[in-house]
């Protein structure tokens, strides 16, 4: 005979949560404890953070409904996947054929449907709210797990609004503000010499600077931003003078058969680089898909001749590469946008925001791969059950790879304390 007080509750739950209500824990709090899962040892040593901008049509693409109205279905044919029973949208050959190197979780929904907003909760794990600045994802990076010396932690390409936030410009990302060129060296602003400028220079510059620093020190007290300034300022000098760091922004000194791999479009190009920059030590970096996604008129020829080709391309190009440079067990790639788009089709053609479903892609770093976690009903409007993925649970399961406690206490400059990730955790089956 089963031994319980209530349907659900055993007698030793019930004594447990007794002697927990002793000690000033109620059920919640103490089945809240129960529920917390424990950082694990990182399977990652950096992460590649591939920014969708503009919100990719979840319908268009990995998550499509033939049961779905006709008026929603849209223009697409599905195709047949490595994955039995998976089918995604034909203009992705590619990546139908390379699907088992993914985890793909649909059903990613919130209630964020601006832009700004949407950016900033996947960015951070985090709703946006006004008293709080949270950081992102690679600024909490490169804090916990920063890299050499003479590299930044956190490098964005071309662009991003990914931010320090409450950290401060000390954790700030290193923007490239533009994308390599196919076999040509790639030239990062502050990381080349000047014109008749030598090494020399530069260190009598550096010297000349400390020199400052230390007669100007006791002005500069409790000066995050001073102190922030001087952090870039060493980072910048030791990339200079280093030709580690000159050479992991190179892309034209790879080698010709990962070289090969990419197209010669600025997307391509860029991913190239991520891998590269991996390879030489960089923690975080972050891809922004400079293509928009944002197709509220004319979506399906903008997606077929300007979108899809070169994220087909690209992200089963980087997978390969990493592969061959034996990085992928060790580098977690993220790949999503900030929402999917509304299964109504409008008057021009197009999709408008949807932030209510949308799908997001890993791989290496300790993901199960080859799996579909997640989904949404017959008409693409929402999860189909309960088992709702918040880009709260996405971050968290980011900071699990790279083994940061997401539940981690940090203070803002005004002393207030914040967790890192406040609400939900890793998705479960994810790693």
């Amino acid at each position: 005979m089963k031994d319980t007080l209530c349907p659900g509750v055993s007698r030793r739950a019930a004594i447990r949560v007794g002697v927990l209500g002793g000690l000033g824990l109620s059920l919640s709090q103490y089945l809240a404890l129960a529920d917390e899962t424990p950082v694990r040892k990182a399977t990652a040593d950096a992460c590649i953070f591939i920014h969708l901008q503009g919100g990719p049509s979840h319908l268009d693409t990995l998550d499509m409904k033939p049961d779905a109205p006709k008026e929603e279905q849209g223009e697409f044919k599905s195709i047949a996947t490595k994955t039995p029973g998976y089918r995604i949208c034909e203009h992705l050959p590619k990546l139908a054929s390379a699907v088992d190197r993914f985890c793909i979780l649909r059903g990613m929904s919130h209630s964020a449907g601006s832009h700004p907003q949407g950016d900033e909760y996947i960015f951070t794990g985090n709703r946006p709210n006004a008293a709080v600045k949270y950081p992102s994802l690679g600024s909490v990076l490169a804090k916990e797990r920063p890299s050499r010396v003479d590299l930044p932690s956190f490098v964005v390409v071309p662009n991003s609004e990914m931010g320090a936030g409450f950290l401060g410009v000390a954790y700030s990302p290193y923007k490239t503000t533009s994308t390599p060129q196919k076999g040509k060296p790639f030239e990062v602003r502050g990381l080349a010499l000047g014109e008749g400028v030598t090494i020399d220079d530069v260190q009598d510059r550096n010297r000349l600077l400390n020199d400052l620093d230390q007669r100007f020190q006791p002005l500069e007290k409790n000066s995050t931003l001073l102190d922030g300034m001087n952090r870039f300022g060493k980072i910048a000098t030791e990339m200079i003078l280093s030709a580690h760091a000159r050479d992991a922004f190179d892309t034209s000194k790879e080698n010709a058969k990962i070289a090969d791999l990419f197209a010669a479009d600025s997307f391509g190009q860029s991913l190239l680089l991520a891998a590269r920059l991996v390879e030489f030590g960089v923690r975080f970096v972050t891809i922004h898909f400079e293509k928009s996604w944002d197709l509220h008129k004319d979506n399906f020829n903008g997606l077929k001749t300007q979108v899809l080709p070169p994220f087909d391309a690209g992200i089963t190009a980087l997978i390969e590469a990493l592969q061959q440079k034996g990085l992928l067990n060790k580098t977690l790639v993220a790949c999503l946008g900030e929402f999917g788009r509304t299964p109504n089709i409008n008057p021009q053609a197009g999709r408008d925001h949807w932030p209510r479903a949308g799908w997001a892609m890993f791989a290496g770093g300790g993901v199960k791969v080859n799996q579909l976690i997640g989904g949404t009903d017959k008409r693409g409007q929402s999860p189909d059950d309960d088992t709702k993925i918040a880009p709260d649970d996405l971050a968290a399961g980011i900071y699990q790879a790279l083994g940061i406690d997401s539940k981690k206490e940090y203070h803002t400059h005004t002393g207030r304390p914040v967790t890192l990730v406040q609400h939900g955790g890793t998705v479960r089956g994810m790693f």
